[in-house]
């Protein structure tokens, strides 16, 4: 996963073929993403046949709180 995001939200674009497991792939980027607090908040399939796209959240979540 590289670190080129813009903003708040990242855009994380995974690529599957034959040779490589589609869910060890996923579970990889997942378990990425929770070690750097980020929050998933969305999924889609990837322009690319084969592929998706995770929408990652890099801002601790307020839910109507306030953090001071």
């Amino acid at each position: 996963m590289t670190d080129e995001r813009h903003g708040r939200y990242f855009a994380q674009e995974l690529s599957f073929d034959q040779d490589n497991g589609a869910r060890e792939r996923l579970q990889d980027a997942l378990y990425n993403g929770e070690s750097r607090k980020w929050h998933l908040v969305g999924a889609s399939g990837a322009p690319t046949e084969g592929g998706m796209i995770l929408y990652w959240d890099t801002a601790r979540p307020s839910f109507g709180r306030r953090y001071d």
